[in-house]
């Protein structure tokens, strides 16, 4: 991570200007300024009413906030707290990426308000970060992309301008863990999502409980619980329902053959395919098709076809 100061002119002048105010759900900020210099020395003493947010990237030096006083090296991210006096010093310059913003009070919430009040009494208010913690990571690609703007603006530049201010947030009124925390376990709900994806996407393939259970890396009879509770049929079952839904979906919207929408959904013979067609939605695929065929965006699929069920 490091640029020229004139990349970070072109960096920063883009984000005064595009990137000032972060408007989201819970949380939203108003951006003073934007800035970075490769060699900043020492400035004079002075405050903000505002928080500003420095990150050191290179150099050694000092900062000054009353009588405390903190070593600054590479790693070092410190919060300059609204109206308090304070003082950068260095004697050979420091390569800094600074950022100055408040809270838009009026458009954010409750929580968020007595969050942001707390970090402008933190007592915590620098730390060592690492290359991967997000303060650096969500800054750099913030810098890069804005030296070469790319495509969906707001949801790339904005979308990164909130996640790294709400990231200074998270660190400054960081918790302490629990005393003893319980290992992470996977959501059985996301085990079944995964599932449901593999088996839409792959329809054409055979498709047995352990093949899916291999792709999931859970047992064959852990799956089959999890579709038996979350889903409330066997995985047999859904898998069959599944091929049914996407046939109907092909035989209106597509002139495929039969056979050609049988082999696309996982079906060994024609025969079979259209045996289980009728059987679950009541219809044999040629006259399921010709019925509902130009009438697509306003198809429902009958009863007991649709995905999940």
């Amino acid at each position: 991570m490091r640029w020229t100061q004139q990349q970070l002119n072109q960096s920063n002048a883009f984000l005064n200007d595009y990137a000032v105010t972060l408007r989201g759900t819970d949380v939203s900020y108003y951006v003073h300024y934007w800035g970075g210099e490769t060699q900043l020395l020492t400035n004079h003493v002075h405050k903000h009413s505002f928080f500003e947010i420095c990150y050191i990237l290179d150099g050694e030096g000092e900062y000054e906030e009353g009588a405390n006083r903190i070593p600054l090296s590479p790693g070092v991210v410190f919060l300059s707290r609204p109206h308090l006096q304070h003082q950068i010093k260095s004697e050979n310059g420091l390569f800094i990426l600074f950022l100055a913003f408040e809270l838009l009070e009026a458009e954010s919430s409750p929580a968020a308000i007595d969050r942001f009040h707390r970090m402008a009494k933190t007592d915590s208010y620098w730390f060592e970060s690492t290359a991967d913690h997000p303060i650096p990571q969500l800054w750099s690609a913030l810098i890069s992309t804005a030296i070469e703007p790319c495509s969906f603006l707001d949801d790339h530049v904005l979308s990164l301008s909130r996640a790294l201010v709400t990231s200074f947030e998270a660190a400054f009124n960081r918790r302490k863990p629990p005393q003893q925390e319980k290992p992470a376990r996977p959501n059985t709900s996301t085990f079944v999502h995964r599932a449901k994806l593999y088996i839409r996407d792959n329809l054409s393939q055979s498709l047995k409980l352990s093949d899916v259970a291999d792709y999931l890396h859970i047992s064959p009879r852990h799956l089959s619980r999890l579709f038996a509770g979350e889903l409330g049929q066997t995985f047999t079952n859904y898998v069959r329902k599944e091929r049914v839904r996407q046939a109907a979906a092909l035989l209106t919207t597509t002139d495929w053959s039969i056979k050609r929408i049988a082999e696309a959904t996982g079906f060994d013979t024609v025969h079979y395919f259209a045996n289980v067609f009728k059987a679950e939605t009541g219809l044999p695929p040629g006259e399921f098709g010709k019925k509902f065929r130009g009438h697509q965006d306003m198809f429902q699929p009958p009863a007991g076809i649709a995905a999940g069920e």
